[in-house]
């Protein structure tokens, strides 16, 4: 098997700046690549190598970084897994994959796949290898759930990575500060900015608790004063505010990339009380585009409610699938659809052949060559006479109520519109209609002050029949907001 590893792993600088810190110790760029290389000689003992899927499933932290960096040195793709995913779900992902490790922080098995921790990755390999199963250009392969809720892997090649890179570093100013805090899920790939950027650009990686970050941030705001940027979702910026505003405290950081969530003027105004002199960028991408293709900077007087998101980078072309405007038209609204150097190979699914007893996946690939493909997101964007997009909701959020079509992500816009809403989802029943739960910063919302919002705009078919308030900020694992009914 050949071993040429990734372009982007010998880009890598071996000075002796930091480039890691976790809890006080320091890892610097050199000791990172002394420590990847042991474990890559490991990797390849397994199997790892161009066209193999090295599974990690872990927490943010400087082995995890270290491990990365390892299996890009084999030329093997990574592929991240959440640390909430169930073992038997992981250990599904493992064998699409190809795999029948998993590196973890510690040991165990569950269906076959074993879970290797750092000290495991030396011993002798026995069966527990790589087969390979994606093109030998593949980076990285980042799982979600299909339509029927089992996994499938999105997977991405070196091309589509740089370009995402180089465009986002640039814009971001990477050098211009020390780098950037990791904190998000390994498992969702709005952490590659995060995770690559800063290695790549020779500065480093501050790794804080993903579980108490905000509470760290908010005690001890100079945390993040002098870093290059910050990343995290809307809902995580959400509540980094509120700890920030309860104890009367402001955190400095010159760029605020935010994605993974539908961005709201609302939120932005509140931000800047916390956040003073931040640049807020509106990032936008699905996994299949490669983290993001789309970006907005913020104007700091903006006022509206909808935020768009912007404009495509180099590289990336946007359409829209729908309707052909009409003359006089100063909107075009349809679905979202990607092409360019950013669109990933395909998805890594499982096989049709009865032949894949091992559980292997297969590669099902997007329609175009590289650098041309294309894909439909699915997503409903509308296009301003000067060339923006601007989000507007899910395609098939819609649902029938009484024999009327009802649009949820239309609903969920206004309702988040309303002062003192932080997050809204909508969900249909069809047997109970709709319903709908609502975050907000205080209790002085109600239910009738919601609804009276709502009449202003939709028609009482098109009301929920009920609405939850919570003051309580939920995120999920990939730090996106989370409301319940239950």
């Amino acid at each position: 098997m050949t071993t040429r590893a990734h372009s982007l792993a010998g880009e890598l600088t071996s000075s002796t700046a930091a480039a890691v810190i976790e809890r006080g110790a320091v890892t610097t760029h050199a000791q990172l690549l002394s420590h990847a290389r042991e474990v890559a000689i490991h990797l390849r003992r397994r199997g790892a190598g161009p066209g193999a899927i090295v599974p990690i499933q872990t927490a943010p932290s400087t082995t995890a970084l270290v491990q990365i960096v390892a299996i890009l040195m084999t030329g093997a793709a990574f592929a991240p897994i959440d640390l909430r995913m169930p073992p038997r779900t992981a250990a599904r992902i493992a064998r699409l994959c190809g795999a029948a490790f998993i590196l973890g922080d510690a040991g165990g098995t569950t269906d076959g796949v074993v879970w290797l921790s750092p000290g495991d990755v030396t011993n002798d390999p026995g069966a527990n290898r790589l087969i390979p199963t994606v093109p030998q250009d593949t980076v990285y392969v980042i799982f979600t759930s299909g339509t029927s809720g089992d996994p499938k892997g999105v997977v991405v090649p070196e091309p589509a990575v740089r370009a995402y890179l180089g465009w986002s570093m640039r814009e971001y100013d990477c050098t211009r500060g020390w780098g950037a805090p990791l904190f998000t899920s390994l498992g969702f790939d709005l952490t590659i900015t995060s995770l690559l950027g800063p290695l790549l650009n020779g500065r480093r990686v501050q790794v804080l608790d993903p579980l108490r970050w905000p509470l760290q941030v908010a005690t001890d705001p100079g945390i993040l004063q002098g870093s290059s940027f910050v990343k995290m979702t809307p809902s995580q910026v959400n509540m980094l505010c509120e700890l920030l505003e309860a104890r009367g405290a402001r955190c400095s950081m010159p760029v605020l990339v935010v994605g993974g969530e539908a961005l709201y003027g609302q939120s932005i105004a509140r931000w800047r009380h916390s956040l003073p002199d931040t640049l807020v960028v509106n990032e936008y991408g699905p996994s299949e585009a490669t983290v993001g293709c789309c970006r907005y900077f913020v104007p700091a007087g903006f006022t509206g409610h909808e935020i768009p998101i912007g404009t495509a980078p180099p590289g990336v072309e946007l359409s829209i699938e729908g309707r052909p405007p009409r003359a006089g038209d100063e909107v075009e609204e349809g679905e979202l659809v990607i092409a360019g150097v950013q669109v990933a190979t395909g998805y890594l699914t499982a096989s049709d052949s009865d032949d894949a007893a091992d559980g292997r996946g297969q590669l099902r690939p997007f329609p175009g060559s590289a650098g041309e493909r294309s894909y439909r997101s699915g997503d409903r964007v509308r296009r301003d006479h000067d060339g923006t997009y601007t989000y507007v909701g899910r395609l098939g959020r819609e649902a029938k109520v009484a024999g009327f079509r009802i649009n949820l992500a239309a609903l969920e816009s206004c309702l988040n519109a309303f002062p003192g809403v932080v997050s809204a989802a909508v969900q249909a029943d069809e047997v109970h209609g709709l319903h709908s739960a609502v975050v907000t910063r205080d209790g002085g919302t109600t239910q009738s002050d919601l609804l009276a919002h709502l009449r202003q705009t939709f028609p009482s078919y098109a009301l929920p029949r009920s609405i939850r308030i919570d003051t309580q900020i939920n995120v999920t694992e990939r730090g996106k907001s989370s409301a319940s009914w239950e």
